[in-house]
């Protein structure tokens, strides 16, 4: 969620966060991060005498893959109470990762009444997922996410059920191979950006902010995919999850060479 709004920060979009860390040098690390990219953080709930959230990444040197040891935060706890009631005013996205399911779907909630589309990161199927799946648009989901959702279905059956549930457009990502996406009823599968991948942390992350970005300027679907795509192939580049956000104009020379989008059967009822 935090890289996804810094590279909307770096791309000049005003962008606001909700969460929690604790009064540890990890949490300490979190905001300072945010901060210096000029993202609001006046919502953060700071949890005291406890642990934040934090995780450890070995990328692989040949492959450019990583394994991430994740340490869960000591007080997971974020109720929809502790959002505050002005937060949506004056926003264009909501973004979401279910993490904190019941302040999640608060917000996917409110969100729908003020006609706010709503993004999820579906990154796995997580208690509550699926009820804001039905309050959500935009669902970009992983990999992990829809292997675990029906896995006795193909997988254009297994989006399409999820379609059915509310969004209008299922992205799903593929990693190196692409992604495929279903919006009315024709899914259709993107190739990756190829590039030279020094260490693939947080391209997902940075998929679904280049995602938004594309959603705020009005464009049609396959160019926000198109343009995702290749900010989360630049991101390969350089170690760690921030480091490698490519520029606007990187990303604007890069996608006029990325291969069409490939139309898949036409989905069956």
């Amino acid at each position: 969620m935090a890289t996804a709004l810094v590279v909307l920060a770096r791309w000049g979009i005003a962008a606001r966060f909700a969460g929690m860390v604790c009064d540890d040098p990890f949490g300490r690390v979190i905001l300072e991060g945010l901060e210096e990219e000029k993202i609001d953080t006046s919502a953060v709930l700071r949890r005291q005498g406890a642990h934040s959230q934090f995780a450890f990444v070995c990328v692989e040197r040949d492959t450019a893959k990583r394994t991430i040891f994740w340490c869960r935060p000591a007080h997971p706890s974020f109720p929809a109470g502790a959002v505050p009631e002005a937060f949506l005013d004056g926003v264009d996205a909501l973004h979401l990762d279910g993490l904190f399911a019941e302040a999640s779907l608060h917000l996917a909630r409110r969100a729908r009444e003020r006609k706010i589309p709503v993004i999820l990161d579906a990154g796995s199927l997580r208690p509550g997922m699926l009820e804001l799946v039905r309050y959500t648009d935009h669902l970009i989901a992983a990999e992990n996410f829809i292997n675990q959702f029906h896995p006795e279905l193909p997988l254009t059956a297994r989006m399409g059920r999820l379609q059915q549930m509310g969004p209008r457009l299922v992205t799903v990502t593929l990693g190196q191979r692409g992604s495929i996406s279903l919006w009315e009823r024709i899914p259709g599968m993107l190739p990756a950006l190829r590039v030279q991948a020094r260490d693939t942390t947080g391209a997902g992350d940075v998929f679904h902010g280049a995602y938004i970005y594309a959603l705020l300027q009005g464009w049609p679907v396959l160019e926000r995919i198109r343009w995702a795509t290749v900010a989360a192939g630049l991101s390969c580049r350089s170690l760690g999850g921030r480091s490698g956000i490519p520029a606007l104009h990187e990303v604007r020379e890069k996608v006029k060479g990325l291969g069409p989008f490939i139309k898949l059967d036409e989905m069956a009822d």
